[in-house]
């Protein structure tokens, strides 16, 4: 039994080394985040972040980036600059840190209004890329466009139902405000109002009241010194819709239901709280007039516009005698 007792410390020993190597190992089979970049980028403390200019032109100051190693400035390490829309740039377009750990860049902003973005990338650096914005605003106005109102038909006498527009742009067609636009009715005997208006970045606009000529109008906007101006409108000018005289169609009554107009009035007939009981207006004498269908529902209309002097005599095809009217035209 003796020779036993020499393997009992080996065993010991490989228990132990077991152990120390579990432990080493994690014996719960997680695995430690990795360590982050030991280069991290940022904005410099002053970035040129948050800035406004004119479309198309650089920005007042550089964008910036802060590149550092454990805290400290990382000399040598490579910037690459971008910027997005047409006409964009950065320049130049990679810079190489100095021993301040700083890079920095000119801004052009693109041609179209708005805000707008640019970024500094550093390959594997924490905090790449480093994203900048800038609010580009329109540029100087040079040209005068039509936007709205163009060619419509109106009563005469009457204003147009949609008003006049135009816009104000700069060279790249983004819209300017606060230009001011003066209008004038130019043929038709018409009258515009406001005669002046100031543009917002959509436009500015003007109602066009048409004259008492029948065909053809015109009107314009215009702002002295841009292309395009003035911008011209035509409209036409339509006979004016005839005088109308209500009269309600109830269940067995029309109301009035004698009416006296004068020739080239339109009479309209208005069914009014007759629920689901049917209702006509149905010419009955000499002379005559075109009849309507029996129709159901209130709120139903129907209009004739009589030409002719005469007396006129209807009642309801549904109720006869009941539901009769006349209208007497002179």
């Amino acid at each position: 039994m003796p020779h036993l007792n020499r393997f009992r410390p080996a065993r010991a020993g490989l228990a132990g080394g077991l152990a120390l190597a579990l432990a080493c190992s994690g014996s719960d089979g997680g695995t430690s985040p990795p360590p982050p970049p030991a280069v991290t980028v940022a904005k410099a403390p002053v970035s040129g972040d948050g800035q406004s200019g004119t479309v198309g032109t650089p920005l007042a100051n550089p964008i910036r980036v802060l590149v550092t190693r454990d805290g400290q400035p990382e000399v040598g390490a490579t910037v690459t600059w971008s910027a997005s829309g047409t006409g964009a740039s950065v320049s130049p377009a990679s810079v190489v840190t100095g021993v301040d750990g700083l890079a920095a860049a000119a801004w052009t902003l693109p041609q179209a209004a708005g805000l707008r973005g640019a970024t500094a990338t550093v390959s594997s650096a924490g905090g790449s890329p480093v994203n900048f914005s800038a609010t580009a605003l329109p540029g100087p106005a040079t040209q005068l466009t039509l936007r709205a109102g163009s060619g419509q038909s109106g009563a005469i006498s009457e204003a147009l139902p949609v008003p006049l527009k135009v816009r104000a742009a700069d060279q790249y067609g983004n819209g300017v405000g606060g230009v001011v636009v003066t209008w004038q009715a130019l043929t038709g005997g018409g009258s515009v109002a406001p005669t002046t208006s100031t543009t917002d970045t959509s436009g500015a606009t003007t109602t066009w009241t048409l004259g008492t000529t029948l065909g053809a109008q015109t009107a314009q906007g215009a702002v002295a010194g841009l292309t395009g101006s003035p911008v011209g409108f035509t409209a036409t000018g339509t006979p004016p819709p005839p005088p109308t005289v209500d009269v309600s169609v109830g269940n067995n009554f029309f109301n009035p239901s004698n009416v006296t107009i004068t020739a080239g009035t339109a009479v309209r007939w208005t069914w009014t709280a007759t629920g689901a009981t049917p209702h006509s207006v149905e010419s009955t004498g000499s002379p005559s007039f075109v009849s309507s269908a029996i129709l159901t529902g209130s709120g139903s209309t129907y209009t004739i516009t009589f030409a002719t002097p005469g007396v006129y005599t209807y009642d309801c095809a549904v109720h006869g005698a009941l539901m009769t009217g006349t209208v007497t035209v002179n």
